[in-house]
């Protein structure tokens, strides 16, 4: 029997209905589903996903989110999320900040040990967050001189006390050191970084297989015996399989090929209609995210009538339906499952080209403007389908595929606006200060409403006084929405496909796309 189920609102649950992928291991029918009365094999769990989860070797600061399941159970870390989605310690046993909140001390566990027998000290965490300048490590960009979580100084206090030093106060600034930023690398690879790029060094109870792993087919990661957490991971052994194209992993579900898969939503109906068990998380939105927030450019990108006259002028439920089918249409920068979403953004920012051609002749812009927007092949097709919207309002746009990253990366200094670009909301001050106070606000705009917002979230965060963080991000939503920060689209479900003969069906820690590796339990 086919189980289709969301961690997420009502709406989501009709959204995902009709969709559904599977993965079958080699344990079992894919097509069997429920239990057989046999226990589940627990030999290995084979996770299929969309990308190459090592592409760049083994070191966790040099990727993002979309990793962390695979680093989770190699490497410990400062902080980690727990199943609800909350920031808790890990190698961290205590945590306090001075009066100011620019001083954040840690107390650290330091019975974690490593391959060479050592253990985490206060002065191997220095060492690890002292590579915070080095680019290649993607996850401590903002930690680095200049970035909006900058990390002024490292100091050691005592052998497990570690203290961070901030420029400027930094509430909440531990939801930045869960993972992959917060992963602490053993001895062995801080001295010598590249030999992190065949073998991983983590304090964690898996360890990769090199001899049973090839790079961008398969990665297997086995319990260490003798780990005192080993047993919080019910399989012996977890296989990732990078399967880059969505047909491909759609294929390898139905045919039993995986136990569980990582799937898009237009793919959801073609696997619920093979019998498989589907669960679709959401929680991240995807935005149009502005570069000139204060005219820098041309006038008109200062005016948040323009913002909001751009934002009305698509009919997101056309877009999303011809383009992303089985996703969520949201006018809200925050998830639908956030405390601080705000329903009525879903009237007030609907469709409505005339009252868009309004606020264009209200802000000084009735014959309408034109300009380019640099794009890339993963971009076009969202691009071409909002184009014709602007059109009708008299904004034309010139669509210019980028020939290099480099030139995509140089767009924000050039053009008004990007993406579609995705953001989880798991820790809101670092999409505010990360990304739109970071790498899309090469022109210093500034916005106190904003980042008021996002300061008291994270002090609320500090405290664990949840109905302050309530009226913190409902404060958040509307800054960013009102002045035109982002311009979301829609709300993308995360859906994995499971084979139920395998596996139980995946839970969610929070508005994360991905489980948590521990939590996935044999079935029954």
């Amino acid at each position: 029997m086919s189980r289709t189920t969301t961690a997420r609102s009502a709406a989501a649950v009709a959204a995902v209905a009709a969709s559904a992928l599977a993965l079958s291991a080699c344990t079992g029918s894919a097509g069997e589903g429920g239990s057989t009365g046999e226990a589940a094999d627990t030999s290995v769990l084979v996770v299929g996903v969309d990308s190459d989860q090592a592409a760049l070797g083994y070191d966790p600061l040099r990727y993002g989110s979309g990793q962390r399941m695979f680093f989770e159970g190699v490497y410990d870390s400062l902080f980690l999320l727990d199943a609800e989605g909350q920031v808790v310690p890990d190698l961290v046993t205590n945590f306090e900040y001075n009066e100011d909140q620019t001083e954040l001390t840690l107390d650290l566990d330091t019975a974690a040990t490593f391959a060479d027998g050592s253990t985490v000290t206060a002065d191997l965490v220095k060492q690890n967050l002292d590579f915070r300048g080095d680019p290649d490590l993607s996850a401590y960009s903002g930690f680095a001189e200049g970035g909006e979580q900058e990390i002024s100084e490292v100091t050691v206090v005592d052998e497990d006390t570690v203290t961070l030093a901030f420029g400027a106060p930094q509430p909440g600034f531990e939801a930045n050191l869960v993972l992959p930023a917060g992963a602490i690398v053993g001895p062995a690879g801080v001295a010598d970084r590249g030999s992190l790029d065949a073998t991983a060094d983590g304090s964690g109870p898996l360890e990769v297989d090199g001899e049973a792993s090839i790079k961008g087919n398969s990665y297997l990661l086995v319990k260490k015996d003798d780990h005192p957490d080993a047993g919080d991971y019910p399989f012996e052994s977890y296989e990732f399989r990078p399967i880059l194209d969505p047909q491909a992993r759609v294929n390898a579900a139905i045919s039993g090929e995986v136990d569980l898969a990582f799937i898009t939503s237009a793919t959801q109906q073609q696997v619920e209609s093979a019998g498989i068990g589907l669960v679709a998380n959401g929680g991240v939105v995807q935005n149009l995210l502005p570069f000139d927030k204060n005219g820098s450019l041309a006038p008109q990108w200062e005016d948040p009538r323009v913002w909001k006259a751009l934002s009305i002028a698509i009919d997101r439920e056309a877009y999303v339906n011809a383009v992303h089918p089985g996703d969520i249409p949201t006018a809200n920068a925050l998830p639908s499952d956030s405390p601080g979403y705000v329903e009525e953004f879903e009237d007030e920012y609907a469709y409505d080209p005339e009252a868009a051609k309004a606020l264009l002749e209200e802000a000084g812009y009735g014959d309408g403007f034109s300009f380019d927007f640099t794009i890339s092949q993963q971009s076009q097709r969202d691009l071409e389908a909002i184009q014709p919207y602007w059109a009708e309002i008299g904004v034309d746009v010139t669509l210019k595929n980028a020939s290099s990253t480099e030139e995509i990366f140089a767009a924000v200094q050039t053009t008004p606006l990007g993406g579609p670009i995705a953001l989880t909301w798991t820790n809101p001050p670092g999409n505010v200060f990360g990304v739109m106070f970071g790498f899309a606000n090469f022109h210093k705009a500034e916005n106190p409403a904003i980042q008021a917002a996002a300061g008291a979230y994270g002090q609320a965060a500090g405290t664990g006084d949840t109905d302050a963080q309530e009226a913190a991000l409902i404060d958040l939503n509307t800054a960013i929405v009102e002045s035109g920060w982002l311009i979301p689209l829609f709300e993308q479900l995360s859906p994995w496909a499971y084979n139920e003969s395998a596996v139980q069906e995946p839970s969610f820690p929070g508005t994360d796309s991905f489980p948590i590796l521990s939590t996935l339990q044999p079935a029954s």
